[in-house]
């Protein structure tokens, strides 16, 4: 996979990192949906943000665990520090306009048009740094090291059979997958490196960490902020809403309600009073908040506590090892999220739209793609109008599938708006404004 480099003075492994750093396809995500909408505010995470995020927390993982005294490394694990940080940079660049909503959209109608293996964002990360995003030493793709696209692998297998339940390492391979047939060559030769079936690299599993991380902790941050989040409410005992909030989440994740109380309590003590009313952006409010996401970051990567740690003896466990008791943290934090915003009717609202956004433009550009449609191919956006022409009349409904898709998520949520309001009439632009480059 890997060619010999333009001499430099950086090792492959921080090349790679710089390539991820310095794509098209990354700088995209500024304008790509963590949450809320993109562009709505400036104080809410978007998806670069967040990503940048993700790669210092799991940087700073990489660089403390594997010397921490409760890892078990027998077998010489080797973590490196600039491959966890590629990968978790590359963790969100397949990622379509407005989020998760058109991730099931976009699965949705390509498996309509008869490709089971529908459509997935980290399967579209991977694709990206293989096969789509430039790089002027290679054919296709970022041409990458091995090491960094099995680290890029969240979920390291191609789509599973429907109705087909968890596999060993408790994910169903149905609902989440990490790679498209297309690109079958390059994932069993970075998978070479592992030599356990579909257990993610130390790597990745420490990219997925910092992941939960990032999203329980800052996302809680931005809607409190924001006066979504009533996380003064929470932190107070005895409170309907506290009562509510923790009854749902028994419900949903299992977690009883005592122990519940037991995690918001410790949270209300790190913050002391000031968490006990709503955000007002005092000096005080601010010192306070920043000073709780970083005890709560360092508590999870296991500074604060323990109960994080490295292991490679056992074949049937993962290499990153978390106690229940901090999973289970996470977990709640997370749902702050998914209760107060992701539930909420004002964003299920701005949802359906997207949803039409994405449903009318798949629409309209399989048709432009597919050459026995006799639809006008130049109304699809460069690059992909270039291969879109090249198609032969019995190219496959797959084929067709992936360059709409591909073309779709190289779009930014304001250039996707603004292309369906052109192909659709809504909303003709400029003639000089392009959508993309």
């Amino acid at each position: 996979m890997e060619k010999s480099p333009k001499r430099d003075q950086r090792e492959p492994f921080q090349r790679d990192r710089d390539r991820i750093l310095y794509t098209q396809a990354f700088r995209r995500l500024s304008g790509i949906t963590q949450v809320a909408r993109a562009e709505e505010s400036y104080t809410y995470h978007d998806r670069l943000s967040h990503s940048l995020k993700v790669a210092q927390i799991g940087r700073r993982i990489a660089e403390y665990l594997p010397d921490k005294s409760a890892s078990e490394i027998r077998h010489g694990l080797e973590v490196d520090e600039d491959v966890t940080e590629t990968a978790a940079l590359a963790h969100d660049i397949g990622h379509p306009p407005f989020g998760h909503i058109a991730e099931k959209e976009l699965d949705r109608q390509v498996r309509d048009r008869g490709v089971e293996e529908g459509f997935e964002g980290n399967a579209q990360s991977f694709r990206i740094v293989t096969n789509i995003a430039p790089h002027n030493d290679c054919d296709r793709g970022l041409n990458l090291t091995l090491a960094s696209l099995n680290a890029i692998l969240k979920y390291p297998w191609m789509r599973g059979d429907e109705g087909m339940g968890e596999n060993r390492w408790g994910q169903n391979e149905h609902e989440k997958w990490g790679v498209y047939e297309s690109e079958r060559p390059e994932f069993e030769e970075a998978r070479a490196l592992e030599p356990v079936d579909k257990r993610q690299s130390a790597e990745a599993a420490i990219m997925d960490w910092a992941d939960d991380l990032a999203y329980a902790v800052h996302d809680m941050e931005d809607f409190y902020r924001s006066g979504i989040l009533p996380l003064e409410q929470l932190l107070s005992e005895g409170t309907p809403e506290r009562q509510n909030f923790l009854t749902d989440v028994e419900d949903e994740l299992g977690i009883p309600v005592p122990e519940g109380e037991d995690i918001l309590d410790w949270l209300r003590n790190q913050g002391g009073r000031t968490l006990l009313s709503p955000f007002k952006g005092t000096r005080e409010e601010r010192r306070t908040l920043d000073y709780v996401s970083s005890t709560l970051i360092q508590r999870y990567i296991g500074k604060e506590k323990g109960g994080v740690y490295l292991q490679d003896h056992d074949p049937s466990e993962p290499y990153l090892q978390i106690d229940d008791e901090l999973m289970n943290e996470v977990s709640l934090l997370k749902h702050m999220t998914v209760y107060y915003v992701i539930e909420d009717t004002a964003l299920r609202a701005q949802q359906r739209g997207q949803r039409e956004v994405i449903r009318n433009l798949f629409d309209i550009l399989f048709n432009a793609v597919d050459p026995t449609d006799g639809e006008d191919t130049d109304i699809v956006p460069n690059p992909f109008r270039e291969v879109a022409k090249d198609l032969s009349p019995s190219a496959s409904n797959k084929r067709i599938c992936r360059i709409v898709t591909d073309t779709i998520t190289n779009m930014t949520e304001k250039q996707a708006i603004q292309l369906h309001g052109r192909l659709t009439g809504r909303s003709p632009g400029s003639l000089q404004e392009r959508i993309l480059y």
